[in-house]
């Protein structure tokens, strides 16, 4: 008999996950820096934080969709045996 996670307990794992993650402040020294420059250079801080969210996605993104193909082909049957 498979193991089956149900839908409410994946939604109360995400938001377990997600939702106590706040915005993290800086220094003041480096937030007021960042606020006195032009609009150009003020928006270098979106820039960093997508960069990290890349970085931080991309290996979660390449580990579940290894998984996935994994998963699908156990279940065919053609997964190959070594």
């Amino acid at each position: 008999m498979p193991r089956r996670l149900s839908w409410p307990a994946l939604v109360l794992c995400a938001a377990l996950t997600f939702v106590p993650a706040g915005p993290a402040w800086a220094c003041p020294n480096c937030k007021e820096a960042i606020s006195a420059q032009p609009e150009e250079v003020a928006r270098m801080a979106s820039g960093y934080n997508w960069s990290i969210l890349l970085m931080l996605g991309m290996p979660l993104c390449l580990i579940c969709t290894g998984a996935f193909l994994v998963r699908r082909a156990v279940v065919n049957g053609t997964m190959p045996e070594f």
